[in-house]
């Protein structure tokens, strides 16, 4: 489901009270032709029907905080007990046309004082909730609510308004008071995810296809401008499809472009681009990677895909994509909309999300090894008029709780949609026995893809979780 579809749906959702009804641990209906085996890395929390959760945030003490569809009451789940507070939001400080006929909470931060922020989109209004006396606050935000936020090491939330074209911020000030600054971006650039590096703002922005860098100037403690400092792409070329979060780690930019099936790095220094296709959606639709998650010195990325029924975790040192099934049906559909993530701080490899159209919110644990591994006795491959060829061996090894068999798939950046389009991959056998380890031959033949470097993921599943090992692709010009 993409942005637009979400938005226009989320109207039409009727206000209904949220709780917890049962923590839920189910077999994945994809896996019914595999090994009986229990999710063990995926644990859910249903919840009332109707409830439509989008944005959560886990707190600095491992507290879940969920929002519902209406945008009226903020929940707190306690995943030790399974408890869960109800916090109806109020505030008759400011009139009604402030709050305005909100869609969703896409975002929600905890600042430096453990007060919680969040906003619903197609207000002009962010909310603040004192979770130890239950106080809700709302203020003001001319150019609109944030679509998402991020907390500096100083203290001041930055964030996008989507449909404002504007970067926001809110700082507090000696006397307690907050002020919130906008500043614009330019017309039709619908900037969505923000990173914060030092003094400078990142953006990946969907209308204008291009992700910006801003400089931060500040006059007596508080910011006062934000100036350019590059667009990429410089000038008009297209080179990212819908852009919609961004990372900045060792000079690289890495961004979800939700118009593909691709988590992207871009090289600050070349200006190389590689691009990481998830393994191919069962249905044979673009996954749609979304929102993008990390710690600060991160060893891994974890990202939603809207549409692939999975959570994907690139390992940055290996270069490997680990996707993890979610174990969830909807009852109208066979997607389950992950909108929404949330890593939790104490640990990077706990992932909290959000599932739309199942009424749960659920955790991954990255810390359980999965039981099989796949490599690769080749990293790069170069293909001609000459050599339209070549195979590389792959090795699949069992490990502990070792299911009887995996699947082998293949993926690549040719496409949007992660297919081969014009390449071949074609395995010894698509079906592994993990009954010992096994070596498997995959032929790679070019039937006509057009000249350039691309990325082949080769990948081996048990229904329950991918693990997707890359293959730089290049393709000479004939």
């Amino acid at each position: 489901m993409n942005l637009k579809l979400i938005l226009v749906s989320a109207v039409a959702i009727i206000a209904i009270t949220l709780f917890v009804l049962v923590v839920t641990w189910q077999d994945n209906d994809l896996a019914k032709n595999m090994t009986n085996t229990h999710v063990r890395y995926v644990k859910e929390y249903s919840l009332q029907e109707g409830s439509r959760p989008n944005a959560l945030l886990v707190d600095a003490h491992g507290i879940v905080w969920i929002t519902t569809s209406d945008s009226k009451r903020l929940l707190s789940l306690d995943p030790k007990s399974g408890n869960i507070t109800n916090f109806g939001i109020r505030d008759n400080s400011l009139p009604e046309a402030v709050h305005g006929n909100s869609t969703m909470v896409w975002t929600m931060v905890q600042d430096h004082d453990g007060k919680i922020w969040f906003a619903g989109l197609g207000t002009k209004s962010i909310w603040q909730l004192e979770p130890k006396n239950d106080t809700f606050h709302l203020f003001h935000s001319e150019s609109g609510a944030p679509f998402q936020m991020k907390v500096s090491h100083d203290g001041e939330i930055w964030f996008t308004t989507l449909r404002g074209d504007t970067i926001g911020v809110l700082e507090k000030s000696i006397d307690g008071n907050y002020k919130i600054s906008s500043f614009e971006t330019g017309n039709n650039t619908t900037p969505a995810g923000i990173f914060l590096q030092n003094d400078s703002i990142w953006t990946a922005n969907i209308a204008s296809q291009k992700i910006s860098q801003y400089h931060v100037t500040r006059e007596n403690n508080f910011v006062r401008n934000i100036t350019t400092l590059q667009n990429i792409p410089m000038y008009n070329d297209t080179m990212f499809s819908s852009p919609t979060d961004l990372i900045v780690n060792n000079n690289s930019v890495w961004l979800t472009e939700h118009g593909t099936s691709f988590l992207t790095r871009y090289d600050l220094d070349t200006g190389k681009l590689v691009r990481y296709p998830t393994s191919q959606n069962l249905f044979h639709t673009t996954t749609l990677p979304f929102w993008i998650h990390a710690t600060e010195n991160p060893k891994i990325l974890w990202f939603n895909e809207h549409q692939g029924n999975k959570i994907g975790c690139f390992d940055l040192e290996n270069n490997t994509l680990t996707e993890y099934f979610i174990p969830s049906v909807p009852t109208d559909g066979y997607i389950t909309y992950p909108l929404n993530i949330s890593q939790d701080p104490r640990d990077e490899k706990i992932l909290w999300f959000s599932e739309w159209n199942t009424d749960k919110v659920a955790v991954i644990n990255g810390h359980i090894q999965i039981p099989f591994e796949i490599t690769s006795s080749k990293k790069e491959i170069t293909l001609s008029s000459n050599k339209t060829d070549d195979t590389v061996n792959l090795e699949i090894q069992g490990g502990l709780h070792s299911p009887n068999s995996v699947f082998l798939n293949a993926s690549s950046s040719i496409t949007p949609t992660a297919e081969l389009g014009n390449l071949t991959v074609e395995f010894a056998s698509n079906v592994v026995d993990l009954s010992h380890d096994q070596q498997v031959l995959a032929s790679i033949h070019d039937g006509g893809v057009s000249s350039g470097n691309y990325t082949v993921g080769i990948s081996a599943s048990d229904g329950y979780v991918i693990k997707t090992v890359f293959l730089n692709l290049t393709i000479l010009k004939k």
